[in-house]
């Protein structure tokens, strides 16, 4: 009995699992668009459950569910679909675009908007293009990406942080860097090596006076709006696990590899007359080495690494996002490298239908080292002075000598390095959070607040057991904290009138609030290794503490309007007031001005098929500039100490009439988009700086050497272009090949005190009026073919003209005077031409991807050849095989004179054309099929790559990387290329 229960009851469970699942089944399928290609990343859902999956990079998708169940198809940008499942088993669908959610939304001031309603010129990078990059500078792979952003890295430093200038230079005395937004808070441009590029959604960048006056003061010089990701509504969660690894050497060798070898060096000594050929080849019996010595200041094949992990999704009403990051790179150079990690939180919810709020928390923890050996260092900037004969291998050990070099007589790089420790960390925390009311139908209100801070703690130590300074060491400990907190509050109302006339009214109040404080203590005497804290050294003792604030605010509106989406107008106002300014000066107002036009909507075009779209648009605007120290307008007292006691005197003048620096600019630009494919814009752009901020020179008999006022007046014009064209498209095949670039003049219309001209002193540089930012130095002539005397043209009686290209005899002279014979070379400080193209590509899963950045008319002072270039200023060291080419009998054309004269001078010879062109990002990658994955059950996606970053550099310029931004060269830390392997997986 028992046993024919126990089968019955075995019977009726079979039954019930079978009758379970045998109404589940498993449903695959494609989604594409509508003109049928992959969407990857659309989320399949069964209607009512949390099961779901998201299609692949094929926009293919699996999923089990019950037969009459409905499985909802959704993806930004397109209608939702709902199919229900029947007998069969494969459900194909085809997503419409959704005309009203189509729109892209771009970042603009304090909010987003469709970006078929932008009135202003606005450039949007997506977050895809700086990801898995390998370099802590996220701004680095934005070089050449939008037309009028100009971004150079002028070091190869790790941590270097780029130099930033949008359309031009912004003015002569204040700063010209664009206002930097992180999730719309201030921030400064060291954010860009502090930032997870993982963690970023897109970065977006305001041009013209319509776009960034609602920022006022600080978007004299444009804005750069950093958005990180957040999660979407209704998406399943999704984990992303990214691993990197790769290494680095020198960007550009053709500087380092122009030095003499040892015959070349040894020959060049004994032909002019340095020594006895005797005296060489005793030399060189002693010391046979060849040495390249850059192999031995310059690492090759430095490691770098990146690992990235996050987790993002989303409901109805909550949205998340969250990660964390890796990076590591060592420096090429010894003593050089960075170390971050990187953690972030972000989440958005809708508390009730009028009521949402959210919280974003970035952490970055960073640490790094610097080599300080640039610059007259023979430790490294100008090590390669080392005579190739000598080696830096000791023979006895075949390693590294440890201590001085023989014969070079310098410290080894390794043991320098050990020797003089230098450690900086750094912790940066960046919150932002908001609370958002929708009282009414098209009412919302909002209150933000956000916060920037970092505390950074550096150490610097010379070890007791240094050679140099041997029992004597040093210590030096600085800390340094800066806060700034931003708190805003903003109403804005939309409504529409017959359905054809849409009007937003904004207005707001903004406060800023920045201190900074640091404090440092050192000693020296150290006498053991192990024993090298401050309190351990007796001599010396020192202690050293500053501060500074400053605060900001705002009020603000803006009033926009459009005609049926056709004709577009916007109004924007802000009045800004600045502590940096005196009491009587410290509020000034700004306004905008623009008018949108798209033309495609007007019936005459509507129906012209081989014209997608044409936007015309034009703006005119002013703004300030307030980018000074922070006490330039007051007169400010400094402490000292005489005789044990504390004795006071005056630190500097002040100007209390100090007040911003205005800035008007117009512009006017197109868009157009053709067949389907072609895709361009052109922007002119014209804008005026007066009443700069200089640091105007009085004689040293007032006390001081420079007063802060504002004066003179300065000119910016040119234009913008990018295009885009899909010259390849199918269902599973693309090619976009694009190029951006941006041509600009500057001109200085107006100088201090009546001048037609000024030379900053030390620089090269000089301001003349009517004139491009010019260097101005002695114009060599070249060499006197008979004599081999070199020669200089003589100046014209006012030296701000240029007249060295005359062909009088008598202009010329042989005898140097720098003061005397400086005058305006006619050569540029700024390139006027600046951009970049590329080409993107993928085909069934594979992918390729490059960019070129390039730079015309980059002009920069090569000081590296006064030192490879002059064997009689320094006779002994090794110099560039160019040196070769010198004077020896009448009738040569040579580079450089005689051999008994001085080859080199400060003079225009030193001012080279650094144009280049380089390779920035070379990526080949393969997106594996799903059929491969749908195999694991748990991965969503993978990809594979290889990153190659500055792979390829052309330049006629002769020193160690033509990208430093600066008026000269000095012992330059090159910039370096990377070659790196990668997988992205998806969970």
């Amino acid at each position: 009995m028992k046993k024919t229960l126990h089968g019955l009851l075995t019977l009726f469970m079979v039954l019930v699992v079978q009758l379970a699942f045998a109404q589940e089944k498993l449903i695959t399928g494609t989604v594409i668009d509508e003109e049928g290609l992959p969407l990857p990343g659309v989320n399949v859902i069964e209607k009512g459950t949390s099961n779901g999956v998201q299609t692949d990079f094929d926009g293919n998708y699996s999923i089990r569910v019950e037969e009459g169940s409905v499985i909802v198809f959704s993806y930004v940008g397109f209608t939702k679909q709902e199919k229900t499942v029947g007998s069969s088993n494969t459900i194909n669908v085809t997503l419409a675009v959704d005309a009203a959610a189509l729109d892209e939304v771009v970042v603009v001031g304090y909010g987003t908007r469709d970006k078929t309603d932008v009135v202003g010129s606005v450039a949007q990078v997506s977050g895809e293009v700086l990801q898995d990059r390998p370099a802590a500078n996220i701004m680095d792979a934005m070089q050449g990406q939008v037309a009028g952003l100009q971004i150079f890295t002028s070091s190869g430093e790790p941590n270097a942080v780029p130099s930033i200038r949008l359309r031009g230079v912004g003015s002569l005395g204040a700063g010209s860097t664009p206002l930097i937004l992180l999730d719309g808070f201030q921030v400064s441009a060291e954010i860009f090596t502090r930032l997870n590029p993982n963690d970023i959604e897109d970065i977006t960048v305001l041009k013209d006076a319509s776009e960034t006056a609602i920022y006022g003061s600080r978007a004299a010089n444009g804005v750069v709006i950093i958005t990180t990701k957040g999660g979407r509504k209704e998406q399943e969660p999704s984990i992303n696990v990214g691993v990197q690894h790769g290494f680095s050497e020198i960007a550009n060798k053709d500087y380092f590899e122009s030095l003499m070898n040892t015959e070349q060096f040894s020959n060049f000594r004994v032909a002019t007359g340095q020594i006895s050929r005797e005296n060489m080849d005793a030399i060189l019996a002693e010391n046979n080495a060849d040495t390249q010595w850059y192999k031995y200041y310059y690492k090759d094949d430095a490691p770098t690494t990146q690992i990235n992990v996050s987790a993002s999704g989303g409901s109805e009403k909550t949205r998340y996002f969250i990660s964390g990051g890796y990076f590591e790179q060592e420096g090429l150079a010894y003593r050089s490298d960075f170390n971050r990690y990187n953690l972030r939180s972000n989440l958005t919810t809708e508390i009730n239908d009028w009521l949402s709020a959210g919280l974003n928390i970035g952490f970055a923890y960073s640490t790094d080292q610097e080599n300080p050996y640039g610059s007259n260092s023979t430790n490294r900037g100008l090590g390669l002075l080392a005579q190739p004969y000598y080696s830096p291998i000791n023979p006895e050990t075949g390693n590294r000598y440890e201590g001085v070099i023989p014969g070079w007589n310098r410290y080894d790089p390794v043991y320098l390095a050990e020797k003089n420790p230098f450690d900086r960390n750094r912790f940066q925390i960046n919150p932002s959070g908001y609370i958002e009311l929708n009282p009414i139908k098209g009412l919302t209100l909002r209150s933000a607040v956000g916060l920037n801070a970092f505390d950074e703690r550096t150490t610097l130590r010379r070890l007791p057991s240094y050679l140099g300074s041997l029992n004597n060491g040093s210590s030096e400990e600085r800390f340094r904290r800066d806060k700034q907190i931003t708190v805003s509050n903003t109403a804005s109302y939309s409504f529409s009138v017959a359905d054809v006339h849409n009007v937003t009214v904004f207005a707001g109040h903004e406060y800023q609030d920045y201190d900074f404080e640091d404090f440092r203590g050192l000693s020296t005497g150290q006498t053991d290794d192990r024993l090298i804290m401050l309190g351990q050294g007796p001599n010396n003792r020192d202690v050293v503490q500053s501060m500074s604030e400053w605060s900001l605010e705002s009020y603000f509106g803006r009033f926009e309007y459009n005609f049926d989406k056709k004709y577009y107008a916007n109004f924007t106002l802000r009045q800004d007031g600045s502590s940096r300014f005196g009491r009587d000066n410290r509020e000034a107002t700004f306004w905008a001005v623009g008018a949108r036009w798209t033309a495609k909507k007007e019936a005459f075009l509507a129906d012209v098929e081989w014209l997608d779209d044409l936007v015309i648009r034009a703006n005119v605007g002013t703004s300030g500039n307030s980018d000074i120290g922070n006490y330039n307008s007051y007169a400010l007292v400094g402490t000292n100490q005489y005789q044990g006691q504390t004795g006071w005197y005056l630190a500097s003048p002040g100007n209390p009439a100090l007040q911003w620096e205005s800035q008007r600019s117009a512009s006017v630009g197109v868009e157009v988009s053709l067949i389907d494919r072609v895709r361009l814009g052109v922007e002119y752009y014209d804008r005026l700086t007066e009443d700069m901020l200089i640091d105007v020179p009085y004689p040293f008999t007032s006390g001081f050497s420079e007063v802060t006022e504002n004066t003179g007046s300065l000119k910016n014009y040119g234009f913008d272009v990018s295009l885009e064209v899909d010259v390849l498209r199918g269902n599973d095949f693309k090619v976009t090949p694009y190029v951006a670039f941006n041509y600009n003049q500057n001109k200085v219309t107006e100088l201090f005190q009546g001048r037609d001209y000024w030379i900053i002193p030390n620089t090269g540089v000089s301001w003349v009026v009517g004139e491009p930012v010019s260097y101005f130095y002695p114009v060599f002539a070249g060499v006197n073919p008979e004599n081999g005397d070199a020669q200089w043209y003589l100046p014209n009686e006012n030296p701000d003209e240029i007249v060295y290209n005359r062909e009088d005899p008598n202009a010329v002279t042989n005898q140097f005077n720098t003061a005397a014979l400086q005058q305006n070379t006619g050569i540029d400080r700024y390139p006027p031409l600046n951009g970049g193209f590329g080409l993107n590509a993928d085909y069934k899963g594979f992918y390729f991807q490059t960019h070129f950045a390039f730079s015309v008319g980059k002009n920069l002072i090569n000081n590296d050849r006064y030192f490879f270039e002059n064997p009689n200023q320094f006779p002994g060291f090794n110099q560039t095989t160019r040196v070769l080419d010198y004077w020896q009998e009448p009738g040569d054309q040579t580079l450089f004179p005689r051999a008994d004269v001085q080859f080199t001078q400060f003079d225009s010879r030193l001012i080279e054309d650094a144009s280049f062109l380089r390779m920035k990002t070379l990526t080949i990658g393969y997106n594996l099929p799903s059929s491969l994955l749908d195999n694991t059950g748990f991965m969503k996606g993978a990809k594979v790559y290889l990153t190659g970053r500055n792979l390829l550099t052309w330049t006629d310029y002769l020193g160690p990387d033509p990208e430093v931004d600066s008026n000269i060269g000095l012992g330059t830390n090159p910039n370096t290329k990377q070659f790196t392997f990668g997988i992205d997986l998806q969970f």
